[in-house]
């Protein structure tokens, strides 16, 4: 029964190892193809204006937050009573509560407005990636960094295809970049 089990064992295993070597992979660092696409650039421009306009707003409710404070602080200063400051108190309760409601719905909306903005370039390069993988009969095509770091720590070269990409989207990478 052992010896039965144990060539079982073997011939999956064997067979599972040959069905690995049947697969390519190829590599692709889409960090460094991303930071070099005039449509990220955009992208980020476009961000950045809408950053402001939301900032403005932000910046006009804490101004007025602000001139509440001041106003409270000046009569508990000048010896009003509680009850002459509860309403102040309220006030500047709820400004603050209405304050930290539009950050956190700015902060939303900012990463709404970047996966809005995000999504067209990804798919394009989804369709390139795709296009290159089928040209160079690829099976998987990994991302070779990840916020910087790279999750490839061997690979040959000649599975790389960023510079395929790149070719694609017509964009010549900067020497001090690196393509991998």
């Amino acid at each position: 029964m052992n010896q039965r089990f144990f060539l079982i064992t073997w011939i999956f295993i064997l067979y599972c190892g040959s069905m690995a070597a049947q697969h390519t992979i190829g590599y692709v660092n889409l960090e460094a193809v991303l930071s070099v696409m005039p449509e990220t650039k955009s992208m980020n421009q476009q961000l950045q204006t809408y950053q402001q306009k939301l900032g403005q707003s932000l910046q006009t409710k804490d101004n007025y937050f602000q001139l509440k404070l001041q106003e409270y602080q000046e009569k508990a200063q000048g010896g009003a009573t509680e009850a002459e400051l509860k309403p102040l108190e309220d006030e500047l309760n709820k400004l603050q509560t209405e304050l930290q409601k539009l950050q956190a719905d700015s902060e939303q909306k900012l990463m709404q407005k970047q996966q809005d903005l995000m999504a067209p370039i990804l798919e394009k390069l989804e369709q390139f990636i795709k296009e290159i993988a089928a040209a160079k009969k690829l099976d998987y095509v990994l991302n070779a960094a990840t916020n910087g770091n790279s999750v490839l720590l061997q690979a040959p070269d000649k599975d790389n295809i960023t510079k395929d990409l790149l070719d694609k989207l017509g964009i010549k990478l900067p020497e001090a970049t690196g393509n991998n």
